[in-house]
């Protein structure tokens, strides 16, 4: 995809995709990325650089420790405080790179631990919080309004600032009359989707079982029952930001104005496990077309090359999709999309150029061979 052409190191190494190359290597992958050097070989030594380092901080797929995690961390930055003294420094089977490149790989090491190919899972320290809806109610020094849904109907509430939460049946929330300071904080017990009024100096906080929802206007829904060991956060619209209230940085994530944490976009969801204190990111079931573009988007494809469809979804589902432009350049679709989900329109386009899918991180990528001529 052209976006990595705006990739600097640091890019590529946390990129998924790249990644599953460098240590899963496939075929396709393979071809992809061979490919992108030899279509931009002034980036060749960046990518040899991003391999290095990705192999440098390979972590085994098995669950760590919190004691072996913080050794991986302690080592990483040992090695950046070996050579502080000099701007950039070489060390075999490592790349040179700055000392502040290293602080921050060691503080992501832990993102990296345990991860899987199918979805990016992140582990945020377990902190003793008690994060249960009646404490954190009950901590609050604002003045609080609770609203219960006892009825079989969704249950909509309106908000001061003009936000609107839809409560499932069993699900309750608590937030202020009126929102004072510099944020706006609402406490879930159940399920509900929210619609926020955009506010960009004033953050819209979603405090739900541990996990915090950080929006400034979108539409979202929340999954967040106590008798659940998950947490779950589907997007609509918008951009929002997720962490775990266990997190060491969580005031100032919470207070400034930038989206912070995993942040997720349309049709992506986070999975919070509870227990484990872990986030993974996905797509949602059933992803929808944004609004902009389901009223003149058309899927009524006629000899059209299969690179021309996918970006067509792309921009229509706003889903990033990882596959080889020119390599798909040369197969045509004749096909009609347009009464079907995202997942059957993929279906159906894999089995016309003999290709394949997976969801890795959010993002849908293409395993093909192309067509031959």
């Amino acid at each position: 995809m052209k976006k990595y052409l705006e990739y600097d190191i640091e890019d590529f190494v946390w990129d998924d995709y790249f990644r599953q190359w460098v240590l899963i290597p496939t075929r396709e992958s393979d071809n992809f990325w061979k490919n992108w050097i030899v279509q931009y070989p002034e980036k060749a030594k960046l990518i040899e650089d991003a391999r290095t380092l990705v192999k440098a901080l390979k972590v085994n797929e098995q669950s760590l420790s919190d004691q072996e995690i913080q050794n991986v961390v302690r080592h990483t930055l040992e090695l950046a405080e070996e050579k502080e003294a000099a701007e950039n420094f070489e060390q075999p089977g490592f790349i040179s790179i700055n000392r502040k490149f290293w602080i921050q790989a060691a503080a992501a090491v832990a993102i990296l631990v345990g991860l899987s190919w199918g979805v990016k899972t992140n582990f945020v320290p377990k902190n003793s919080v008690n994060v249960s809806y009646e404490k954190l109610v009950s901590n609050t020094s604002s003045l609080l309004t609770e609203t219960l849904n006892e009825h079989e109907n969704p249950l909509p509430v309106k908000l001061s600032d003009g936000s609107l939460v839809i409560l499932t049946k069993g699900s309750r929330i608590s937030y202020p009359k009126t929102f004072s300071g510099s944020k706006r904080e609402v406490f879930l017990s159940g399920e509900a989707f929210f619609e926020v009024t955009k506010n960009p100096e004033k953050p819209f906080l979603v405090y739900a079982n541990g996990l915090i929802t950080k929006v400034l206007g979108t539409s979202f829904r929340v999954r967040a029952y106590e008798s659940d060991k998950d947490v779950t956060v589907e997007v609509k619209t918008g951009r929002v930001s997720v962490f775990a209230q266990s997190d060491p940085k969580i005031k100032e994530k919470a207070t400034n104005r930038e989206l912070e944490g995993v942040v997720l976009t349309p049709n992506q969801k986070i999975i919070y496990a509870r227990e484990d204190v872990r986030l993974t990111k996905s797509l949602v079931e059933a992803p929808v077309m944004i609004a902009t573009e389901k009223s003149k988007q058309s899927f009524e494809f006629e000899d059209t090359p299969v690179s021309e469809v996918l970006l067509a979804i792309e921009k229509a589902y706003s889903v990033d999709i990882v596959f080889d432009e020119e390599l798909l350049a040369n197969c045509p679709l004749t096909a009609s999309l347009t009464d079907l989900q995202l997942f059957e329109k993929l279906n159906i386009i894999c089995k016309g150029v003999e290709a394949r899918y997976e969801i890795l991180d959010g993002q849908i990528v293409i395993y093909s061979k192309g067509c031959k001529q």
